[in-house]
Parts: structure tokens; C-alpha cells; sequence
């Protein structure tokens, strides 16, 4: 059963940097006046940079694809590892950031926050071991942890603590399985695939969450004619539980 499991996150992490490679060929799709108005994005369409693909990135997929959908304006998402994938967007190659928490714009000047929440995530701790105990950030300093390079809301509060960050998700819990972690850092939706029972090796999430966080839409600041149509539909999606539906969906 173990070597399945490693076959498994094996073809995951081949399929994700497959995806890297891939995508890296397709860049600058950006409509390249700040004056355009919908209609050139109805034309043009979008490109979205975000983390390899894994069930957060693909969820919120969904959302934004849907979302902008119903402004006539098709988006594709092209993923990466998380700190390229942030070079992308503000350098222009991608018209945005598919999702990342408050403040990404201090470091990435050129994106801009859409205001309205996607989502607020369960941050969890996830290990095979039973006997650690989870009383927020400050509490899994005497563990080796992991998670996805360019998430910096564990990067900003684990400084100073035992680290490694890895670009893919199969990469993280395949550590974890063979004991050279004890710890990955991920939202609930993230690592639902490899959390789930018939995944894992007395891999558990353990409780409570270490945080929650709220994630945001990010646009390229040469897009900001784009921001109140974006933030309208949002706004109803939110309000109709079409978001809900969605995670819901494609966490089944």
C-alpha cells in the first residue's frame, strides 16, 4: 500500500511540473492599456497566475473562471510555483494573481486587491503523529514543518522555526509519510486530497485550526477598469451561496 501511495504522489508531482513547463511558453496574454474597457477583455480574454495545481488553486479556479464568465470574459488560469507565480502577475506576464491573502501589493506594487473575500480558509496542521497539540502559530515551533513555497502567511509566521518548503503539495505529504516532517501547514481544502482516510498513513488533520485566513483576487494595476465590474459579481456571488456551491462541488 505504501508504494502505491508513493506511485501516486509521484505522477501528481510529475503532473504538476508538466504543467509548469507547459505553461511557461505562454505568457503576456495582457491587454496593454490601462484605458480598456470591458469590451477589450471580452475580446482578449484574461490569464491568471496562481500555485500548481493542487484542490485550493483548483477550487478557486472554478470561482474566478465563473466569475468572470458572467462578465463575458473567458480567464485561464496558468499555474506555477507560488513565488513565480507572483513574479508573473506583477511583471505583467499574467493579467493577475489567482488568489493570495491582504497585503501582497506591499511586496508586488502592481497588483491590486479585489476587497471582496473569496474565501476564509481553516489553516491546518497535518501529521501523523497524535500527540502534538495546536494552540496557534507559536505552538509548532518544536516541529519540523513544510508547506508550499510562496505561502507567505506561513512563511511571515514560522520565522526562526524548523522550515522546508517544497513546490508541490505531493511533495510535502510524501515527506511527512516517510517521517522527515512532522508537520505540513496547509488549508483544509488544500490538503482535503491527501488528508482524506483512504489516502493516508495515520495521516490526520489535528485540531483546532492554527489560524484562519482570508484569500483575495489580485489585478494587475493596468486592469483596475476592470475592478468594480469584477467586485460587483463577486459581491453576488458571494451573496446567492454560488461560491459555497462551488467549494462544495469541487471538494466532494
Amino acid at each position: 500500500m505504501q508504494y502505491c501511495f508513493k506511485i501516486m504522489m509521484a505522477i501528481a508531482c510529475l503532473l504538476s511540473c508538466n504543467a509548469v513547463y507547459a505553461n511557461d511558453s505562454v505568457s503576456n496574454k495582457k491587454t496593454s492599456s490601462a484605458s480598456c474597457d470591458l469590451s477589450c477583455f471580452q475580446k482578449s480574454g484574461l490569464v491568471l497566475s496562481t500555485f500548481n495545481a493542487y484542490s485550493l488553486s483548483l477550487t478557486v479556479s472554478e470561482i474566478m473562471q465563473q466569475a468572470y464568465k458572467k462578465l463575458g470574459i473567458e480567464a485561464k488560469v496558468r499555474y506555477y510555483p507560488g513565488n513565480r507565480s507572483l513574479r508573473f502577475s506583477n511583471e505583467g506576464h499574467a493579467d493577475g494573481e489567482l488568489f493570495r491573502i491582504k497585503g501582497m501589493n506591499k511586496d508586488y506594487p502592481n497588483l491590486i486587491r479585489i476587497p471582496v473575500p473569496l474565501l476564509e480558509l481553516e489553516t491546518m496542521a497535518y501529521a501523523r503523529r497524535s500527540n502534538i497539540e495546536i494552540e496557534g502559530w507559536s505552538s509548532l515551533s518544536p516541529y519540523k514543518l513544510g508547506f508550499l513555497r510562496g505561502f507567505k502567511k506561513a512563511e511571515q509566521n514560522t520565522q526562526g522555526m524548523q522550515t522546508f518548503s517544497a513546490e508541490s503539495m505531493p511533495a510535502l505529504f510524501d515527506l511527512l509519510a516517510r517521517g522527515r516532517l512532522d508537520i505540513v501547514i496547509e488549508s483544509r481544502i488544500g490538503g482535503r486530497m491527501f488528508g482524506a482516510p483512504k489516502m493516508q498513513f495515520d495521516i490526520r488533520s489535528l485540531h483546532p485550526p492554527i489560524d484562519k485566513i482570508k484569500i483575495f483576487h489580485y489585478l494587475h494595476k493596468e486592469h483596475k477598469l476592470l475592478i468594480p465590474h469584477i467586485v460587483t459579481v463577486l459581491e453576488q456571488m458571494k451573496a446567492s451561496g454560488e461560491i459555497t456551491q462551488i467549494v462544495q462541488q469541487m471538494n466532494k
